[in-house]
């Protein structure tokens, strides 16, 4: 995990910086959060990723992701988050390919001595990226805060594997039939 590229004077304090594999392997996920108070003068560009090393293949993947922004006017004069330029503030990563983004074009303002809020996710069926044994999974978190403020950031990233396991397909199957056959004994 990387944190804080080129803060200066600005502090990040996480809160939680977390990787784990699910049980049985068939799921990752990496989550991020942290406090960013910008002390200094001027904005301040944050860039921070999360990384998790498979340690069991998943195959075709899929997953679903989220971010969330709080950000507070500490200083009077407004406060606001916002995108470098057209850069997304979360991407999210299966293998180096980019599978997902929120937040490009973006700005989250608030009121002097105030705060706004901003909450987003995303569920994807299918990433089209096969996964195995050490490939990577992360999520990079980019953005600019207003000089003498405070924001919360924190995401999730999952990554499941896309193709049910054999056991699942069986059941389906079975449901599907008691489905019908309880539906033919109500229509006789």
């Amino acid at each position: 995990m990387t944190l804080q590229k080129g803060l200066g004077k600005g502090i990040a304090v996480p809160l939680i910086a977390a990787a784990m594999v699910a049980s049985g392997a068939s799921a990752a996920m990496v989550s991020f959060s942290s406090v960013f108070t910008n002390n200094t003068l001027a904005d301040k560009v944050y860039d921070i990723s999360t990384v998790l090393s498979l340690t069991s293949p998943l195959g075709n993947t899929a997953g679903s992701g989220t971010l969330a922004i709080v950000v507070t006017d500490i200083r009077g004069g407004g406060a606001y988050v916002k995108s470098v330029g057209s850069t997304a503030l979360y991407t999210s990563f299966v293998k180096g390919v980019k599978v997902a983004e929120m937040g490009s074009a973006f700005t989250l303002s608030a009121s002097a001595f105030g705060q706004n809020s901003y909450t987003d996710s995303f569920n994807k069926t299918s990433y089209g990226v096969s996964a195995t044994i050490n490939d990577v999974i992360d999520e990079k978190f980019i953005f600019i805060l207003s000089a003498g403020d405070q924001a919360v950031v924190s995401g999730t990233f999952v990554v499941v594997s896309a193709v049910p396991a054999p056991g699942a397909i069986g059941l389906v199957g079975i449901a599907g039939g008691f489905a019908v056959r309880g539906r033919r004994r109500v229509n006789l």
